[in-house]
């Protein structure tokens, strides 16, 4: 017999105590809204402010809750404690040896040409041009399974409605994580960012980094100037690496080094990783990790293949959360929209990353509906949110009440009492 009841209240308790952490410092009434936001998002799947307020399960109309909510979200300015508080509370998970995915993301918003801000960007999942904003991430790996949990999140507009670039909000989050993680942890990046600002960015900090390259670059090697892909074709790649890809097959790729050096960057000298047999074309790396071929075969390539994690997550956010389906219009309240669905996300990675240690967990993957049998699912999975997501989805909705009453104040009690003599 499952009690839903005595788990789903052990669900809800877990859950406050996490946004307990993460409000840690503020006045009631905000902790207060950052509980009922990461409730509430969670709960019912959604980022509307109407599916978060029907979640609460609150005494009063639903008008008033989502005029509360909106009201906050637009007043609430204390982002940078809060997400100090949210790095203090994933941080045990992540470990020492972990990687940090840095990604530029996009979320469209075609019928919504009212919203402040809204400008043209290329929607790259359907390949064309749509209404929205921009949006770039970080996401470190945990030391159990290697689920990403977010440690950075910013939303902002086009440069015409007056957005800083791609280039500026890739040094604020290069920024960020300086003054966050140590400089010797890996920034992972794709194609996109080989630009000479960033290179040279990572350099100024002597910050380790792995980055894809476009294979149109221009480089020098063995003393003659040539393109990346010429020297990729001659490159003799003897080294082999067998991986699990993210569809379960056991793939093999064999993997060269080569030192060249950048000319347009004043001579920088970086290592070239070269991984064949990996797609049609070769995946080709710049790193400034100097070690072994052994290791780099272990910590380059395998490092750069985690990095679909942060595309996995980005992509839960969008489907199991609706990220691209919420309301409201001014750009403050969807930045902070934004702010908690990324939270929301990094304590659904939390639980995601203790599913072989917290029977709790695997509790949950079972109350998931789309699970069939636990044993297979868990030796062919890498990715847990979508089943953890569902099993806390169908536990809470079981309960008659939300999270209210844990900010209630004790009731008065009115009898008269007279003390003793």
């Amino acid at each position: 017999m499952i009690h839903f009841n005595t788990q789903g209240n052990d669900l809800k308790r877990g859950m406050l105590r996490f946004a307990d952490k993460i409000s840690k410092g503020f006045h009631k009434p905000a902790r207060k809204f950052i509980a009922d936001m990461i409730y509430g998002i969670i709960a019912s799947g959604s980022c509307k402010l109407t599916g978060i307020g029907r979640a609460l399960k609150e005494d009063i109309s639903l008008k008033k809750v989502v005029e509360r909510l909106g009201r906050n979200l637009v007043d609430f300015s204390e982002k940078d404690a809060f997400m100090a508080n949210y790095l203090a509370a994933v941080r045990p998970s992540l470990g020492d040896d972990t990687m940090l995915l840095i990604d530029p993301s996009d979320v469209t918003k075609p019928c919504s040409p009212k919203m402040e801000a809204i400008g043209s960007i290329y929607d790259a999942s359907k390949k064309r041009f749509a209404e929205g904003y921009w949006t770039i991430g970080a996401a470190a790996l945990t030391e159990q399974n290697h689920q990403p949990i977010p440690v950075y999140e910013e939303l902002y507009p086009c440069t015409k409605q007056g957005g800083q670039g791609l280039n500026a909000e890739i040094k604020n989050t290069l920024q960020y994580l300086r003054e966050h993680f140590s400089c010797g942890i890996p920034r992972v990046c794709d194609r996109g960012l080989d630009t000479g600002e960033i290179i040279k960015e990572f350099y100024a900090n002597n910050e380790k980094f792995i980055l894809r390259v476009n294979q149109n670059r221009i480089a020098v090697h063995g003393g003659y100037r040539t393109k990346i892909e010429d020297i990729t074709r001659a490159l003799d790649c003897r080294h082999e690496l067998k991986f699990h890809s993210k569809t379960g097959n056991i793939s093999t790729c064999k993997i060269g080094m080569t030192k060249i050096t950048l000319p347009k960057l004043g001579n920088l000298k970086l290592n070239l990783v070269v991984c064949k047999e990996f797609g049609e074309k070769p995946l080709v790396l710049y790193t400034n990790l100097d070690e072994p071929i052994e290791t780099f075969a272990v910590r380059v390539v395998k490092a750069y293949l985690m990095r679909w994690r942060i595309d996995e997550m980005y992509a839960f956010k969008k489907q199991s959360l609706n990220f691209e389906d919420f309301r409201v219009r001014s750009l403050a309240a969807i930045k902070m929209l934004d702010l908690f669905l990324t939270v929301a996300v990094g304590y659904i990675g939390l639980l995601s990353s203790k599913v072989n240690d917290t029977a709790f967990v695997a509790e949950l993957i079972c109350a998931s509906k789309r699970i069939p049998k636990y044993s297979v699912f868990m030796k062919t999975t890498k990715f847990f949110y979508y089943a953890v997501h569902d099993g806390i989805t169908f536990l809470l909705d079981k309960l008659c009440v939300g999270i209210s009453h844990f900010f209630a104040s004790p009731p008065v009690f009115s009898q008269l009492c007279f003390t003793l003599p």
